[in-house]
């Protein structure tokens, strides 16, 4: 029994002396950690926590090259390892590089080469669109905008903003199938680039992407959004048709195609490798040019039209696939669906030749001027409408993925007003909200009425935010004080 009180004795000893160590004023430790704590508060604050993880990786390299110094790596020269050279110290951390980057290296190179999310390699085609080993727009464009700064852009990405995504669950309507009248259409928007076409005959979907993993390879790419009603693939009516506008992860899902197998897919060129390498039947898939027609059924006429964009879901396959728009008629109602593109030209060029159009889909969101030839802005997606002459047109790319550095909710408000200004009909269901084509088009700026939730206390208490100059001074004085007597002691004794 008393050796138990002795070890719990030493213990409790221990752990005091610790702490009393810890706040004499000639110990340093806790001068430099009320520095770090506050400067990685400040960060925080201030939505830099990209520098608080670049700090939190040198620090990671610096302890292993601390831990390292212990060993006998690179010690010919050397017998004190409690004190290594700074010749020493940089061939360790040259070492600590090169390793990471080789697992890098090899890491990438083993999963583009297994992970099935990246699909196959397409061949070339003999396209008036493929040139030099690659799809081509029918304009030069830039991914980059050349007045855009590569630096200036990535240096916005580093600023945190919490409007960028919502910190609630975005308002949503359970998904049901509406009572229709023959030739009557129902449209339901998922989110993103996700629509539902539904008649009494004929079922389709436009870029389906669904469940909760994240658009990327390996499920790595941003989360979707949290809505409040979820939806799954078992919930819709079989799907007769899925029409891929481009393979990015955003747009063509391998789960969700493998899921959708025995329906028809129909992808602009190159798209095919991808779905086959999933195991979804050659029959079922056909591909697309541009201007390529197809009657499916005497209910549904469908083309595939330019788009203004980029491709590739892997390492050096850039551009190896056709992007695209597509123009339906379905039920002699004709129907714009834009997937990813920039504002152009060809737009006049759709409508003439395949409208009026009763309402397009175009995408607005996921914008910014250092990437403007490729993602439409606001204002753009409004003329784009006017250029097609379409009666009305449903913003989409956008509730639910953080990809831009604009609010959540900025595409559908700019729009929205954009359209009201220019005479043009918007319409803003609800997310999983189905209405009829040619009824009633719901405009009910539900987004207005979402809550940004209770801001963070670290990051909004204003007590916080005065504690954090006094704190770090108290961690300066901590270090400086006692180096600065610490001499002066010595010269008296």
């Amino acid at each position: 029994m008393s050796s138990k009180l002795d070890r719990v004795n030493n213990i409790s000893s221990r752990n005091n002396s610790i702490i009393s160590n810890l706040f004499k004023l000639e110990n340093s430790t806790l001068g430099y950690t009320l520095i770090a704590f506050t400067i990685t508060l400040w960060f925080y604050r201030n939505n830099l926590q990209s520098i608080n993880i670049l700090l939190a990786i040198i620090a990671i390299v610096w302890l292993a090259v601390k831990l390292l110094a212990r060993t006998k790596l690179f010690t010919k020269r050397e017998e004190d390892f409690a004190k290594p050279s700074a010749k020493r110290q940089l061939k360790l951390l040259s070492l600590i590089i090169v390793a990471f980057v080789t697992f890098i290296i090899v890491s990438t190179t083993l999963v583009v080469n297994i992970a099935d999310d990246f699909g196959a390699e397409p061949t070339p085609h003999d396209s008036p669109n493929y040139e030099d080993g690659a799809f081509q727009n029918l304009k030069p464009t830039n991914v980059q905008s050349e007045n855009a700064s590569f630096w200036g852009t990535l240096g916005s990405y580093m600023v945190g903003d919490d409007l960028r995504s919502p910190n609630v669950e975005l308002p949503s309507k359970q998904f049901e199938l509406m009572n229709l009248n023959p030739g009557q259409i129902s449209i339901t928007w998922f989110g993103h680039s996700t629509i539902l076409l539904h008649s009494n005959n004929v079922t389709l979907i436009t870029d389906p992407v669904f469940g909760e993993s994240g658009t990327g390879p390996l499920s790595l790419g941003p989360a979707p959004f949290p809505y409040e009603n979820t939806y799954n693939l078992a919930e819709l009516p079989d799907i007769d048709y899925v029409f891929i506008s481009h393979d990015h992860y955003d747009h063509l899902d391998m789960d969700t195609a493998k899921y959708l197998r025995d329906s028809k897919f129909f992808v602009p060129l190159g798209v095919k490798a991808h779905l086959l390498s999933w195991g979804i039947d050659k029959e079922n898939i056909q591909e697309f040019d541009w201007f390529d027609e197809a009657n499916l059924s005497e209910d549904l006429h469908v083309a595939l039209t330019p788009a203004r964009h980029f491709s590739g879901r892997s390492i050096g396959d850039g551009d190896s696939t056709l992007w695209a728009s597509w123009a339906f008629n379905l039920h002699d109602k004709a129907i714009f669906f834009s997937g990813d593109t920039g504002y152009m030209e060809e737009f006049v060029t759709i409508g003439e030749r395949y409208g009026p159009f009763d309402i397009a889909f175009l995408e607005s969101g996921q914008y910014n001027e250092a990437w403007s030839e490729i993602h439409m802005l606001p204002a753009e997606v409004v003329q784009a409408g006017l250029d097609l002459n379409t009666s009305a047109i449903l913003p989409i790319h956008n509730s639910k993925f953080e990809l831009a550095l604009h609010r959540w909710d900025e595409p559908l408000e700019l729009v929205s007003s954009e359209g009201a200004q220019r005479n043009l009909t918007v319409a803003t269901p609800m997310i999983g909200e189905s209405f009829i084509l040619g009824d009633s088009t719901p405009h009910d700026a539900w987004w207005r009425n979402v809550s940004y939730g209770e801001p963070a206390f670290l990051k909004e208490s204003p007590i916080i935010g005065f504690m954090l100059i006094p704190l770090n001074i108290v961690g300066v004085l901590w270090i400086f004080v006692p180096w600065y007597m610490g001499p002066q002691d010595d010269s008296e004794e």
